[in-house]
């Protein structure tokens, strides 16, 4: 079924998928090692029914080209402001909003303030998430996913079961309280016990750290993104109770 959340769940099948892969012989006119970012934003399309509304039945490889199409239907936007889950994002390294210097594509899967989180094919040879800001986002193409229902909104009632992300600055070393124990407890029972001491469970310590970082990698991050503080998206995965 077409629609953006079948066009996130089929870039999730791609997760972790190195090179060379299937995407770049899935393509048609191109051959060998080849950059695939925007390759995998069409393989996605095609292979989700949404190839009319985010290549417009054609084929992408080059991600200069398919940010103008977008400009050109009056569908592109500036930097991010009202960016969503299900845009196409384009990056270019030398920070400028230029469509001629963009470098990279991904598709968005949550915003969180100036945060942008995001499945990328191609980034370090391989499809990860990432977790991205303005300042290398040229801007982004609104794909028209007319044909998919609009998803349910959340159920509140489990929603209300679990501490809502408090925010970066509050995961401080030293800090004591019943959500770091209900954490520690989450981490332990996800297979992500990465602790050294069975003490002083609501004080956030080396072991928090530990844990939660194995956590962020199980959820796809690597390098830099998956280090310590605990991001949004992850900690909404986690589900800690309160």
């Amino acid at each position: 079924m077409a629609g953006v959340e079948a066009m996130i769940a089929q870039a999730e099948k791609s997760i972790g998928l190195g090179e060379p892969n299937y995407i770049q012989s899935w393509y048609p006119g191109l051959s060998g090692n080849f950059a695939w970012c925007n390759a995998a934003i069409t393989y996605w399309a095609w292979h989700s029914d949404n190839q009319q509304a985010v290549t417009w039945g054609g084929y992408y490889a080059y991600t200069v080209a398919h940010a103008q199409r977008f400009k050109d239907l009056g569908q592109w936007h500036v930097d991010i402001a009202g960016i969503r889950r299900g845009d196409i994002v384009f990056f270019d390294w030398g920070q400028s909003n230029s469509i001629a210097a963009i470098d990279h594509v991904g598709i968005v899967t949550s915003v969180s303030g100036g945060t942008v989180y995001t499945i990328e094919g191609n980034t370090s040879d391989r499809c990860l998430r990432r977790v991205r800001d303005a300042s290398t986002i040229a801007g982004y193409g609104r794909p028209n996913y007319l044909s998919a229902p609009k998803p349910p909104p959340p159920a509140p009632t489990p929603a209300s079961k679990f501490v809502p992300f408090p925010g970066t600055s509050w995961f401080s070393m030293g800090r004591k309280s019943p959500i770091v124990l209900a954490m520690h407890k989450r981490l332990v029972a996800v297979g992500c016990n990465r602790y050294e001491t069975t003490t002083n469970k609501d004080v956030i310590g080396t072991g928090d750290v530990a844990s939660y970082e194995a956590w962020q990698r199980r959820c796809g991050f690597t390098g830099d993104d998956a280090k310590w503080p605990p991001g949004k998206e992850t900690w909404d995965r986690l589900h800690v109770p309160k």
